[in-house]
């Protein structure tokens, strides 16, 4: 069982960040949020809310890349917040926002925001170039149009 650090130190919320990814995501250790994620947690790019809004949106991204797995690259942490920058790597095996499973393997990089409010996360953002991610998985081709030049 994965313990998680107390304390409000950048290193124990580096710590606690590291587990959403490497334990939660990629080892599906979802019974870690309630440790990790404040009631009233919110993710607003996705309006979802509390340590359950969490576990959902691991489920649903595990379901389509049930192999994924997430490893840390370096974070940065100041205050309140936490900036992590990790390297996301699964295969498309399920349904991923409305698409079919190709079966194809990707490799991405993720960068989350989490904030704090005491010793949990309070709010979070997660940025990844979903272009390059849609082209790997072989859900889109991009088309340059021509430049017309006068």
């Amino acid at each position: 069982m994965t313990t998680v650090p107390s304390g409000t130190s950048t290193e124990a919320r580096k710590a606690k960040i590291t587990l959403l990814f490497e334990s939660i995501i990629t080892k599906g250790e979802l019974e870690l949020a309630d440790e990790i994620f404040h009631e009233d947690f919110y993710w607003p790019q996705f309006d979802l809310r509390g340590p359950e809004g969490v576990r959902t949106w691991v489920r649903a991204f595990l379901t389509a890349f049930p192999d994924m797995v997430d490893l840390v690259q370096e974070q940065v942490a100041e205050g309140d917040m936490v900036v992590t920058r990790v390297k996301c790597e699964g295969t498309q095996t399920g349904p991923f926002r409305g698409l079919p499973p190709t079966g194809k393997r990707a490799v991405f990089t993720a960068i989350g925001i989490d904030r704090f409010e005491g010793e949990k996360v309070i709010e979070r953002s997660a940025h990844f170039d979903i272009v390059d991610l849609m082209r790997q998985l072989g859900h889109t081709t991009l088309e340059v149009p021509p430049v017309n030049n006068p």
